[in-house]
């Protein structure tokens, strides 16, 4: 067993551990992750032009400007689908696309359908850290999230911020029984287990190298 490291930044001490078997884990609070909420299966959108998605426009780096999206902070074209005009494409609906990290084989970049749907699939956000980290492949690996004794099979489908640890789908969040609105759900207490074993797949899934 070894430590990979330490995330002190969210008001607790994230220690993130290896076993000798390659599962990686660590306990943290659980901020829910709307990226890939595209409408794709029937769900509601993340994000959309008016600011009625499930998520805030300005939780994605954007904002309105005289009736039009637009990237409010830099970071946010790295999460939407762009348009022409390097500002976030609208859909159908008025849905502005968001992207996860893994994308499923075969499908466009800017296809909506290509990420992974926060609404309908249980996922877990990982840190730099663990990628960096692990010998194993991590982007679509099996993973796993524990809160009050109930488990949740989830696969490994987005990248958070470098300082950032305890990140979970709508989907994982609702199966889990936790508050899964992206607005104001999840839950502050850093007493959710997430678990991964990088290097093994999540069923449904393939391992995509970073």
């Amino acid at each position: 067993m070894r430590l990979i490291g330490v995330i002190t930044n969210e008001g607790f001490s994230c220690k993130i551990t290896e076993d000798d078997d390659g599962r990686v884990f660590f306990t943290a609070d659980a901020d829910i992750d709307a990226d890939g909420a595209n409408a794709q299966n029937g769900a509601p959108a993340a994000y959309k032009t008016d600011d009625t998605g499930t998520e805030y426009l300005a939780n994605g780096g954007m904002k309105i400007v005289k009736g039009k999206v637009i990237c409010a902070k830099s970071w946010a074209r790295d999460i939407v689908i762009l348009d022409a005009d390097n500002e976030p494409k609208v859909f159908p609906g008025g849905i502005i696309a968001s992207m996860t990290w893994y994308r499923y084989p075969g499908k466009a970049r800017n296809d909506p359908a290509a990420y992974v749907d926060s609404e309908t699939v249980p996922y877990i956000v990982v840190p730099p850290l663990v990628i960096q980290s692990t010998a194993g492949i991590v982007r679509g690996c099996k993973a796993q999230v524990t809160w009050q004794g109930k488990t949740v099979d989830c696969v490994v489908a987005d990248r958070g911020p470098s300082r950032k640890v305890g990140e979970l789908s709508i989907a994982a969040a609702r199966a889990l029984g936790l508050p899964f609105s992206p607005r104001n759900g999840g839950t502050e207490k850093p007493d959710v287990l997430y678990q991964l074993w990088p290097g093994v797949a999540a069923p449904g899934f393939v391992l995509q190298p970073a």
